[in-house]
């Protein structure tokens, strides 16, 4: 080692100069001492200092590799000088070169830390003297060095120990480690959470000694490592815990041997990952799949994938009855998915859209059965990923050739209906125009007979206003279909952009209000429904020409399956609301029959065509809704437009659905008050509350309502607001003057907001469907009870 540190000390002297401070008040001795080093091939950069200012200023502003200091200064000494250079921490050799010094001051100068001292007559000594201080100082700046390494790695050591022990006690899954007597060595925290029992107090004790139930399993597993020597690996255990409350739990267990120096096995480490809740999701996994499976099974749709080849995979017994086949077996290779599509083209362009776009929905066109009838179905097709090797298609088809079917027919029928009532209003309107040009111009012809020019000008009117009739004559054979551009609308937004315009065309003599209520979107042409809205908001204009209140509504709707058997044109589901009501003159029932009629109105004629309503009513039916109209002479109207919001919102975003109430929860044994004048309403309640056990006394009106209540007493009252003779209001009145707190329940085709009802019973918006009615009268009667205990 002092040879190598010799060897870098004379590399490091032949590239680089030795800065030497010099501290000698005599320039001559200090030559010389300059001559002497040089002499023995020091390359010396030197300062010089002669007395202690210069040599202090020197320290503070730069670093030299040695001192060299007179031991005898003017007011000062060389080991003043030492103290002034170690006071500032500095580790530099100092000699002393001195002319004269006795035994017991060189002693001393050792003793205060002069690494050596020359006397001036013998200066020869000198080179040799500075050589071995440098040594000196390069072994000391080794062994520093060396030291801080060594504890530098001591304390990384002690880091890394610390962080294993860390680890080892805080690591999510359970360690332990078992002597050769099966007792625990010691284990960490989350062994002992496992066990219930704190980890400390686990050294010294078995397993049967803390959970039996685990010892029986774990047990031999230990004894097994220790004679044969092999790990264990991924074992299952089973078994309860203390902090459990002994509920069965599952474990992942490891056993790996320890062996010591001479290769014996000294213990054995046990590694525990608890699985418990992954077993769980297993389960509840296969279940999920069994599940899935039976309603694939049992799914009233064709289910099927399509392998990268184009053959059929895994094909439900439902595509097996839409094709026809008595078993899966028919549709194995050579058939091929494209052999069922009528017309291949359009089985080659759904495979191009579902690879281009992921997905394709409501794809229909025709599949050949294997008794070569046809059907015609709807494909939602969806794009699997390629890690998945067998199939690259996954499809649902729906078989809608009935539904096609009822459709056609439905639809010659509407057609035929729309061209009758078509052919009436062209009649009445363009056909009396024609006719009294063709009048007008005959007329005109026999007057102008003696004047040729005038004449022929009559004729070329007349032979245009033919033209005209026959153009007429051929309308009447035609039914042009409406085309739309569906797209995901925000109902409010159109009310809020139609609001301005609005207001330029409804007379400062009627308040114009709009109430929006949040709404999921619609798939909708938004031109469309702001048409819907329009004629609504003018029709409503029209019907108030004194003035009045128009007020704009939106709102959630769902409609259930119960309302749909008393409407069977409407669909259940999720529909957004559109309601348009007026304070205006109102219409009677007749009016009400015929008011989506085209060309009928019951304005004077030329105020009007007869096709606004007419054409809100089909663009709402060609949307997928329908629309209902609630009017009473004098009552002002009120039209509520429901339109289905878009399927896919349907199915990401819509709100968490109140659970119904069951059958059993809304029966009753009470005498209910029911007063309907619209006869078909009113039988729906009757039937629906009868059906559930209630007594219902039935009356047309508020008169007959009374008169029933004579002998009756009822638990409840159900009144529609607006009734010929004697209205909902003041039947309630009289009905509460009679029996005092008598729980009234208000219908109306009206919204609240429009009528400004302020009555103290509920209140239930037509349509209403029997369940949310059966659901408002039992929580109704229960609130009673609650409120008016029995004395």
């Amino acid at each position: 080692m002092k040879s190598i540190l010799l060897e870098e000390l004379r590399r490091s002297e032949s590239t680089k100069p030795l800065r030497l401070l010099l501290l000698e008040n005599a320039i001559q001795d200090a030559e010389l001492t300059l001559l002497e080093l040089k002499a023995s091939g020091f390359d010396v950069e030197c300062t010089i200092a002669q007395d202690r200012e210069e040599f202090l200023a020197a320290l503070e502003s730069a670093k030299f590799d040695a001192v060299l200091a007179d031991y005898r200064l003017p007011n000062w000494t060389g080991l003043d000088a030492l103290k002034e250079v170690r006071d500032r921490g500095k580790d530099i050799p100092f000699l002393l070169v001195t002319g004269t010094l006795g035994e017991e001051a060189a002693v001393e100068c050792i003793k205060q830390g002069v690494n050596d001292y020359i006397l001036k007559e013998h200066l020869n000594r000198l080179p040799s003297a500075l050589k071995r201080a440098m040594q000196e100082k390069s072994l000391r700046d080794e062994n520093a060095r060396a030291h801080q390494a060594l504890g530098e790695s001591e304390a990384r050591a002690r880091e890394q120990f610390a962080e294993l022990e860390q680890i080892y006690r805080t690591a999510p899954i359970g360690l332990a480690v078992y002597g050769p007597d099966l007792r625990y060595l010691r284990v960490n925290e989350q062994l002992a959470r496992f066990n219930g029992l704190q980890a400390e107090r686990h050294r010294g004790l078995m397993t049967r000694d803390v959970n039996p139930d685990v010892a029986k399993a774990v047990e031999p597993y230990l004894r097994r490592v220790f004679s044969r020597g092999e790990s264990i690996l991924n074992v299952e255990i089973q078994g309860t815990t203390q902090s459990q409350s002994g509920a069965p739990r599952t474990w992942l267990a490891s056993f790996h041997p320890l062996r010591g120096d001479s290769g014996v096995i000294t213990a054995i480490s046990v590694v525990v990952l608890e699985i418990t809740e992954r077993k769980r999701a297993e389960a509840a996994l296969s279940l999920s799949e069994a599940r899935n499976r039976q309603l694939v099974e049992h799914s009233v749709y064709g289910i099927f994938r399509i392998s990268r080849e184009g053959c059929f995979l895994d094909p439900n017994p439902a595509l097996l009855r839409i094709l026809g086949c008595g078993s899966a077996e028919e549709l194995d290779p050579p058939a091929v998915v494209g052999d069922v599509f009528r017309y291949p083209t359009e089985y080659a362009e759904c495979m191009a859209a579902c690879q281009g776009e992921g997905k394709v929905h409501s794809a229909e066109t025709q599949w050949r059965r294997r008794d070569g009838g046809m059907v015609v179905v709807r494909l939602h097709l969806r794009g699997l990923s390629a890690a998945d090797l067998t199939a690259s298609t996954e499809v649902m088809a729906e078989d809608v050739t009935a539904v096609r079917a009822t459709e056609r027919q439905l639809h010659e029928s509407q057609k035929f209906e729309a061209i009758g009532q078509l052919a009436g209003g062209i009649a009445h309107d363009f056909n009396n125009v024609v006719g009294a040009i063709l009048g007008w111009a005959e007329l005109g012809f026999d007057q102008a007979r003696s004047y040729p020019e005038i004449a022929e000008r009559f004729v070329r009117i007349r032979e245009q206003a033919e033209r005209a009739a026959a153009l007429t004559r051929k309308l009447l054979a035609f039914a042009r279909r409406q085309i739309l551009q569906p797209r995901s609308v925000d109902l409010n937004a159109v009310t809020s952009d139609l609001t301005s315009f609005l207001d330029k065309v409804i007379p400062k003599n009627i308040e114009l209000k709009v109430i929006n209520a949040p709404l999921d979107p619609l798939k909708a042409d938004p031109a469309q429904i702001e048409q819907v809205l329009m004629n609504l908001c003018l029709n409503a204009r029209d019907a108030m020409p004194k003035g009045g209140r128009l007020l704009i509504e939106t709102e959630m709707a769902d409609i259930d399956e119960s309302y749909c058997r008393f409407y069977p044109y409407v669909t259940a589901g999720r529909y957004a609301v559109l309601s348009v009501s007026d304070t205006g003159v109102g219409m009677d029932a007749d009016m009400r029959e015929h008011v989506f009629e085209p060309f009928f109105s019951h304005k004077e004629p030329g105020k009007n065509s007869g096709m606004g309503l007419a054409t809100a009513y089909g663009i709402v039916k060609q949307h997928g809704g329908f629309i209902h109209v609630y009017s009473e002479v004098g009552q002002g109207t009120l039209f509520r437009a429901y339109l289905p919001i878009a399927s896919d919102h349907l199915l990401e975003a819509s709100p968490a659905r109140t659970r119904a109430a069951s059958f059993s929860e809304v029966r009753g044994t009470e005498t209910l008050l029911l007063a309907e004048d619209h006869d078909a309403i009113r039988e729906m309640a009757r039937q629906t509350l009868v059906n559930l056990g209630y007594r219902v006394l039935s009356a047309v009106d508020g008169e007959e309502a009374l008169r029933l209540c004579e002998s009756e007493a009822p638990a409840m009252a159900i009144l529609d607001l607006v009734m010929p003779r004697l209205g909902g209001q003041e039947a309630a009145a009289k009905l509460v003057e009679r029996f005092g707190r008598l729980p009234i329940l208000f219908t109306s085709g009206y919204s609240q907001e429009s009528r400004g009802l302020e009555a103290t019973g509920r209140y239930l918006q037509k349509p209403y469907s029997p369940s949310s009615l059966s659901r408002l009268v039992r929580e109704i009667l229960d609130h009673a009870k609650i409120a008016s205990p029995p004395s």
